[in-house]
């Protein structure tokens, strides 16, 4: 039997903390995709299966929530957790499934995308994939 690990896409417009964050997951046992804007990880999120988007919040062009509502709007099932600098959530941050953030931590960050792909999205795969 093989077994799979979920695939992330990170995506924040800052080159270091984006490398950290997928140095830091990929440790964590999950593979990763990166992209550093809105409109790249569209481009990703469309042509190739991701179990869940990791996206800062504040980027040049379009912040995380929009690119939240447009990921939902074409595949609602695909978790999305926004990581911010600022700490008070954005009135628009509910369309994403969490808001974090950054000062929450890398351990922190882990348990957290572990605790929504372990809320049954993973478990949709196979589903995603055939559609």
């Amino acid at each position: 039997m093989v077994d799979f690990k979920p695939v992330i896409l990170c995506v924040d417009d800052e080159e270091v903390p984006l490398t950290l964050r997928k140095l830091v997951l990929e440790k964590a046992g999950y593979d990763v995709v990166t992209a550093s804007s809105a409109p790249k990880a569209l481009e990703i999120v469309f042509s190739r299966h991701i179990d869940l988007v990791l996206s800062d919040h504040l980027m040049p062009g379009s912040t995380g929530t929009e690119l939240t509502r447009q990921i939902k709007s074409k595949l609602p099932e695909l978790p999305v957790i926004l990581l911010s600098g600022v700490n008070e959530v954005p009135a628009d941050a509910g369309c994403a499934d969490l808001f974090l953030s950054k000062v929450v931590g890398p351990v922190r960050m882990c348990e957290n995308v572990a605790m929504i792909l372990e809320g049954g999205q993973v478990r949709n795969r196979e589903k995603r994939r055939s559609s």
